[in-house]
């Protein structure tokens, strides 16, 4: 199946309400395609995420006349890489922003109720077969489908493994009220911490407010977010950090066993589902693009769909957009594993501060062809 001739009336399952599916179901609706976005969530819900929106990121929203700013968002100028008692700092090449992944996706929800979608809470997609779908709500059949579950698989549709031991790793993250000190510590930077086995991203995404979100190796995991707190906490810069600052979640937000590295290839057996997000890619989360991709994959996936095209062949476009980026990406996650080469990097950007600012122009998500 490909791509209707009108898309007025014609009807599309969207299969998540993160940013890709949800920002995907509002292009669909104000095409006047007839969608329903399942969500399997059944109200505002946080998600394991970085929370940095790049000026890619930033540049698709506007694109459908949607402004993160009015979310509160904070800018985001400059990078701060920590390695022990190591620090480099620099400015950005552009402006980021960080926002709340809760206000966003519900922002974006939101939008695509009223361009006309139908969402769809608190319903589980089950399995996925050639005609359709099985859901938590009974059976769906739509001859276009948008797979956007994030780094949820669904049976008859999981990803293949990146592999490389990319996918041993856990994600925590918490949001953090921290004291006014702090938060004019942190301000407008976006912080790379690297510890044994992983690295932790901290930013602020409101007043007195930082995202932190932790990627560890599984055997650096002492079994509880406490024992993870404080093996965490024996870093001098992270305690400081959480001095004084208190917990916003009952319990942090976790994830495990992602197949970092993933970049989808087009199946010709599979016609008619269009992946989205971490569903088609899934990029190491240090550079801080993975919003920017979903975001990216839903626009490119759309434009396919009413142009006729196959999902095949906006896969094929998805991959020559993003790959260059998910190495790029891959390769310094792997550097951040090896202790040694982390600190050579380290000293090196100490030296040569301007380097840290080179290093994320270089990591970008390229302009889209289509621009």
């Amino acid at each position: 199946m490909v791509g209707p001739d009108d898309p007025a009336g014609s009807e599309v399952a969207v299969l998540g309400g993160g940013p890709a599916g949800a920002s995907a179901a509002l292009r669909l609706a104000r095409a006047g395609a007839r969608v329903q976005l399942f969500e399997r969530q059944a109200g505002p819900h946080h998600k394991v995420c970085g929370e940095f929106l790049s000026v890619e990121a930033q540049r698709d929203l506007r694109d459908m006349a949607f402004e993160p700013l009015r979310l509160g968002a904070v800018a985001i100028d400059r990078v701060r890489l920590v390695n022990g008692r190591s620090s480099a700092e620099s400015r950005l090449p552009f402006t980021g922003l960080g926002v709340s992944r809760l206000l966003l996706d519900e922002a974006l929800l939101e939008a695509a109720e009223a361009a006309g979608a139908e969402v769809r809470r608190g319903v589980k997609v089950i399995g996925l077969d050639a005609a359709g779908m099985d859901t938590s709500a009974g059976r769906f059949d739509a001859p276009a489908r948008f797979l956007a579950t994030g780094k949820h698989d669904i049976r008859g549709a999981g990803r293949e493994p990146a592999g490389g031991g990319s996918s041993g790793y856990v994600g925590f993250k918490m949001h953090w009220r921290i004291t006014p000190e702090q938060d004019a510590a942190l301000g407008n930077a976006v912080e790379l911490v690297f510890v044994e086995g992983g690295y932790l991203g901290l930013q602020r995404v409101a007043a007195r407010v930082m995202n932190f979100c932790v990627l560890v190796r599984k055997d650096r995991f002492g079994g509880s977010w406490s024992a993870l707190l404080a093996e965490l906490g024996r870093d001098e810069h992270v305690a400081r950090r959480l001095d004084g600052a208190s917990e916003l979640f009952e319990r942090p937000c976790s994830i495990a066993g992602l197949p970092y590295g993933y970049v989808h290839r087009p199946s010709e057996d599979r016609d008619g589902l269009f992946r989205l997000g971490d569903q088609a890619v899934l990029t190491a989360p240090l550079t801080g693009d993975g919003m920017a991709i979903a975001l990216r994959s839903a626009a490119l996936a759309v434009e396919a769909w009413l142009a006729g095209l196959s999902s095949a062949d906006y896969t094929r476009r998805l991959r020559r957009e993003v790959a260059p980026q998910v190495r790029k990406a891959m390769a310094l996650h792997r550097v951040t594993g090896l202790p040694i080469a982390a600190r050579l990097a380290s000293g090196l950007l100490g030296l040569w501060p301007p380097l840290l600012g080179r290093l994320a122009a270089a990591t970008r998500l390229r302009e889209s062809a289509s621009r």
